[in-house]
């Protein structure tokens, strides 16, 4: 039976040697010394737990080249298959959540400008309207008696006109005196101040002047008051019906335009590094019918303090989309980390691993009688929905390479040593360093928080009371101090500028009058003179403070002009930056209505930026002011920037027991800065002489043991149990274990301990 197995392992051999012939360690000269030493029975070779068991024919091995021989049978055997290599964009990235909001300027609420009631409704829920269409009519009393000033204002300038133009032929005769001339003209004046005082405020409640004004001596039936549509748009809400009564701060229409719509990303903090304007995100939304793919235009200037996340948005067109994404709607999203790196995918399953080698079995070969296979060592940068993006390594698009059976055919490449190959060291970030003595400083770890002082912190907000109009800025923009970021309707501002548009009239017309009187001082009683000049001191003073007063509301100059000299009254009030610097934060609608100093934009000038850090107070000794310290933020951990304890607070807090303290950076940091941030700061309390010690990340720890990998002169790597002392932030102490001058790895360190694990 032996021999009749011999003969036919012997045959099975020379049909793969015609295939690919000679000079293979061959798996079947361990079966061949099994069969000829007597055993019998069915015989396999293992490969790992769980997998097929190895062929105990038709597979021939070479380590040293890394090929692989399989006869069809052995083929068939494990079942091994191949897919194809190609080439693409490999997606990997990060995943956050996401919100459609409509954009700031395409939403918003139409309310009243007067208290009224609702006489007229043209609109409902669904319906799409168009900027500065009639929504509905409302019946004012305040409309009424200003159509009725108007009225009686045009009566009494006509009157007036005709008195001077009686007046003004008689005085020139000589038959009425001049006195009565000049009273008329004054009054006609005033007739002409007042009726273009009322005609500004008409306008400055958007009412049409023929709406409100006589013509031809036809008195207008009672005006109507119109709300009109601020934006295009679909109606998606109206808390109004016929013979309501209304009043100023009721939202009574909504309006959103979803034609281009915003998605809001809540990415975590750590995460934070490797966001930016322009990546590239995929958008996953159920009722999208699909993924959407944006860009993100906008980052978020400040972290939440609750849930340590920072916002990112991106623009969504729905123009021309089937299923368009609608504000509310919640979905995840993508961010690509990578997006635009061509390389070649492969299957995950394709790629195998021997120690901290990543390689692939690729098909160099197949015929009916059998297949080649070869190792090739390559560098993976990353797996994403199954797909493996290769970087490095000598393959090619159009390959093939085993995606089943690999399992069992890599375990004969199995060698039991860590060894790291040139692409794999670059892969994974592989230093090496000389171990030799260095100063493990006495240090102090405090947690804390970038914080904008608050004079660098602040908040731009109407004086006024009134309906937001418009805003001028966008997310996270850079701002100018004085720079205009929003309008408010406020009938408070109409008023204070009515006011002073009447009160440099009445002064204008005091000038003409005074100035006629002091062409007739002699005939003029002194008593009349000290009277008229004291009403001119007053309305100088009274036009003094109403400008005074416009300017504290954000009025220019020009501005302030264009109401006393051009009569052009501002129809809103506007909202200026306090402070150049980033807006930070804004969550308001068109339309919407505001109080007074209420806060709307929150603007960060993220240049003085600085951490709070909290000391506790068993160790508030070992900290002074001007300490050096060293700074980390969990957003970049990479970065470390040094610093200085800049003051201590004067108090301990109650509750955490602990003392403030502020640390100041000696230079800019790298990236911009943002509020909230999660910081960890280092003090220096002392340095004591040079030890032997290597970096931190040199050092892995094992349960309660702690362990290094050593560099031999063979190029590969040792693990080697190591006994440490003191640590600071940079080193750690070595009492055991290394000797000055051994080669150590200090980056990359993770992996290898992940590949020991691996081959042992």
């Amino acid at each position: 039976m032996r021999r009749a197995l011999l003969v036919r392992f012997i045959h099975e051999r020379s049909v793969l040697a015609r295939f690919a012939p000679g000079r293979f360690l061959s798996v079947w000269l361990v079966v061949l010394a099994m069969v000829w030493g007597g055993q019998c029975g069915t015989v396999s070779v293992r490969a790992h737990e769980g997998h097929q068991p190895l062929p105990t024919r038709g597979v021939e091995v070479d380590l040293k080249k890394g090929r692989v021989l399989l006869s069809a049978a052995a083929r068939q055997v494990l079942d091994v298959r191949t897919v194809e290599v190609r080439s693409g964009r490999h997606e990997r990235g990060l995943r956050a959540y996401s919100t459609i909001v409509a954009p700031w300027t395409a939403h918003a609420f139409v309310a009243s400008r007067l208290p009224g009631k609702v006489v007229a409704l043209s609109v409902r829920p669904g319906d799409v309207v168009t900027r500065g269409q009639v929504l509905a009519e409302i019946d004012s009393l305040d409309l009424q008696t200003l159509q009725r000033d108007l009225q009686q204002a045009q009566t009494e300038l006509s009157l007036s006109r005709e008195l001077v133009d009686a007046l003004g032929p008689a005085a020139r005769a000589g038959a009425v005196a001049g006195q009565k001339l000049a009273e008329a003209q004054n009054a006609l004046r005033q007739h002409q101040d007042a009726l273009l005082v009322l005609r500004a405020k008409g306008a400055g409640l958007r009412v049409e002047s023929e709406l409100l004004e006589a013509a031809d001596g036809v008195e207008r039936p009672a005006p109507r008051l119109r709300l009109t549509a601020p934006i295009s748009g679909t109606i998606v809400h109206a808390d109004i019906a016929v013979g309501q009564f209304v009043e100023l701060t009721e939202h009574l229409f909504e309006i959103v335009d979803t034609s281009r719509v915003w998605a809001r990303l809540e990415v975590v903090e750590s995460d934070l590094s490797w966001l930016a304007e322009g990546q590239e995100v995929r958008l996953d939304f159920p009722a999208a019918g699909g993924p959407v793919e944006a860009r993100i235009d906008r980052l978020g200037s400040m972290l939440d303090p609750q849930t340590q996340q920072v916002l990112a948005w991106a623009t969504i067109d729905n123009s021309g989309r089937d299923q368009p994404l609608l504000p509310g709607m919640k979905g995840r999203a993508l961010l690509q980390t990578n997006s635009d790196r061509e390389g070649l995918l492969v299957p995950e399953t394709a790629v195998f691993s021997d120690g901290a080698e990543r390689f692939l079995l690729v098909e160099i070969a197949r015929t009916k009688q059998g297949s080649e296979y070869r190792r090739r060592p390559v560098v993976i940068d990353g797996v994403f929905r199954g797909l493996a993006q290769v970087v490095g390594g000598n393959l090619f698009p159009g390959d093939r390479v085993v995606t089943q059976g690999g399992h069992e055919l890599a375990g004969l490449f199995f060698q039991g040593i860590l060894r790291v190959s040139p692409q794999t060291a670059r892969s994974i970030g592989l230093t090496v360093e000389e171990v030799g003595p260095q100063v493990v400083e006495s240090v102090l770890t405090l947690e804390g928080r970038v914080e904008i002082p608050p004079q660098q912190r602040t908040l731009a907000s109407s004086p006024l009371g009134g309906s937001l109009r418009v805003i001028h800025v966008d997310r996270g923009q850079t701002v100018a101090a004085g720079e205009l970021v929003a309008e408010i309707d406020s009938l408070e501002f109409q008023d204070l500028q009515l006011e002073l548009l009447r009160a440099h009239l009445d002064r204008e017309v005091w000038e003409e009058t005074w100035r006629r009187l002091n062409e007739t001082r002699d005939s003029v009683p002194r008593r009349m003179l000290l009277e008229v000049q004291s009403r001119g001191e007053r309305l100088a003073t009274s036009v003094s403070n109403l400008r005074q007063k416009l300017g504290t509301l954000g009025l220019t100059r020009d501005q302030i002009a264009g109401i006393v000299d051009r009569r052009e009254v501002l129809e809103s009030l506007p909202v200026r930056a306090p402070i150049a610097g980033l807006l930070a934060d804004f969550d308001r609608v068109l339309g919407q209505m505001v109080r007074a100093d209420e806060p709307l934009f929150e603007i960060h000038d993220v240049s003085q930026a600085r951490v709070q850090v909290s000391i506790p107070v068993r160790e508030s000794s070992r900290v002074r002011a001007g300490q050096p310290v060293r700074i980390r933020l969990v957003a970049h951990p990479q970065r470390v920037v040094e610093g200085r304890v800049e003051r201590l607070g004067p108090v301990v807090g109650p509750g955490s027991r602990s003392l403030p303290a502020w640390v100041d950076f000696d230079r800019p940091w790298p990236v911009r800065l943002q509020h909230n941030l999660l910081a960890r700061v280092t003090v220096s309390t002392g340095r004591p002489a040079a030890v032997l010690a290597v970096p931190l990340p040199a050092v892995v720890r094992d349960g309660a043991r702690s362990f290094v990998f050593l560099q031999k002169p063979d190029g590969t790597f040792e693990r080697r149990l190591v006994q440490t002392g003191r640590a600071d932030d940079r080193f750690v102490e070595v009492l055991a274990g290394v000797a000055a001058g051994d080669q150590l790895a200090v980056g990359g360190v993770a992996q290898l301990q992940t590949a020991y694990a691996a081959i042992r």
